[in-house]
């Protein structure tokens, strides 16, 4: 049995030289040169020349200057519009230094004289094809440079998206968690409240009622909170419900009377003493207050107040506002225009660190080593930069920690 001999690697393709001269000699001479080195293709036209470079590669071209029809510089011209790269070398029989000038302008990379020596060409067309090779070694680069940005402004985009997409679940299940907390609260107190009754009446009844209705709103926050993520998402706008302050201030103590931030703690709330409405959808203003009154509500594990202050203010903020105890978030979205409702959250907790009070609204960042999640005041921060507020933090160790809010007012 013969042996299976391996196949003989295929050969390199040649290179393409275009040789273009109206008088037959000196095409003949140069196709003879450099017949067994390169794909020699001869023509005695500039329109041949230019036609066959639009259908073919050309890796070198020699050209005569001074022909019938398109003259050298013209196919020089064609020629690297065709292909840049396509390296030039002209020849004459009249040499002038102008015409010269003009075609290494134009991007000639040499320039001979007839009658040339066979050594000569061959140096020439050595260097042109040098040239030509770096040309394609650099695209190639280019080219691989370009695919690898492009790959990885892909991933990029690729991460962005996950971490969009995993802030947006995160951020759902953050706010839904404070009213489902209240849900879970009335929906025990009824169990306990109907467990041993038989009959339903009187101040009973009114009471399960109260708590059904408590428990219907929570669950109508619950849909608003899942809507208001949904329009993100699909970049939607949405004019929102706008109700008084006097009323989401309501919802937020009844929201909190059962939440277990509040044992323990004390909450007085400062309404106004006139109808105001802020120019923020209601469920929005309701989960910035929420936010806010529990970080404050937990800032501490010893009795204390949190107070909710309410003023309306006629006068523009003066701003900056940077204490070395102080931050704040919203400047450059913030429309300064009074009238501006403010709403304090202040709390007796055990204040900040100036570190920890610079990266409050980090999104993740959480002193609450074993619950926290680190997005209350992320959250709360990009609420009031979308409506347009303002938040100003004061801290101090040991004394506690102030949060106003500034928002325009509905008119």
């Amino acid at each position: 049995m013969l042996p299976v001999m391996d196949a003989p690697p295929p050969a390199p393709a040649k290179y393409s030289l275009l040789v273009v001269d109206d008088e037959e000699g000196p095409r003949h001479s140069i196709r003879m040169v450099f017949r067994n080195d390169y794909n020699v293709q001869v023509v005695d036209s500039g329109d041949k020349a230019i036609a066959f470079a639009r259908q073919h590669p050309v890796h070198v071209a020699i050209l005569d200057i001074r022909m019938t029809g398109a003259s050298g510089i013209d196919v020089l011209k064609a020629l690297k519009q065709i292909d840049g790269k396509i390296e030039v070398i002209m020849l004459t029989a009249y040499e002038t230094l102008d015409t010269a000038r003009q075609a290494l302008r134009l991007g000639a990379c040499d320039y001979l004289s007839k009658p040339f020596d066979v050594s000569t060409i061959r140096e020439s067309v050595a260097r042109a094809l040098h040239l030509r090779k770096i040309a394609d070694s650099l695209s190639n680069s280019s080219e691989r440079l370009r695919e690898l940005i492009n790959r990885l402004d892909d991933v990029a985009l690729r991460e962005k998206v996950a971490r969009t997409t995993n802030e947006i679940y995160a951020g759902v299940l953050h706010d839904i968690n404070n009213p489902l907390t209240v849900i879970s609260g009335f929906v025990q107190m009824l169990d306990h409240r109907l467990r041993d009754l038989s009959v339903l009446n009187g101040e009973a009844l009114d009471k399960v009622r109260n708590n059904i209705a408590t428990i219907g709103r929570q669950v109508d926050t619950c849909a608003a909170i899942a809507s208001r993520y949904l329009r993100f998402v699909r970049n939607q706008e949405f004019p929102g419900t706008h109700l008084p302050l006097g009323q989401v201030l309501q919802d937020l103590e009844a929201l909190l009377e059962k939440h277990p931030a509040t044992h323990g703690r004390h909450l007085v709330i400062h309404p106004l003493s006139s109808g105001v409405t802020a120019a923020i959808d209601s469920t929005d203003l309701l989960q910035i207050l929420l936010n806010l009154t529990i970080n404050g509500l937990q800032s501490t594990s010893l009795t204390q107040t949190v107070q909710i202050i309410t003023e309306v203010r006629n006068a523009p903020l003066p701003l900056p506002i940077l204490p070395e105890n102080e931050v704040t978030m919203g400047e450059n979205s913030f429309a300064n225009i009074p009238p501006l409702l403010s709403i304090t959250i202040a709390d007796q907790g055990s204040g900040m660190s100036n570190e920890t009070l610079r990266r409050i609204f980090d999104p993740y960042f959480t002193t609450k080593a074993e619950n926290g999640t680190g997005l209350g005041l992320a959250i709360v921060a990009r609420l009031v930069q979308a409506n347009r507020g303002f938040i100003h933090v004061k801290t101090k160790l040991g004394q506690g920690t102030e949060f106003a809010v500034y928002l325009p007012i509905k008119t």
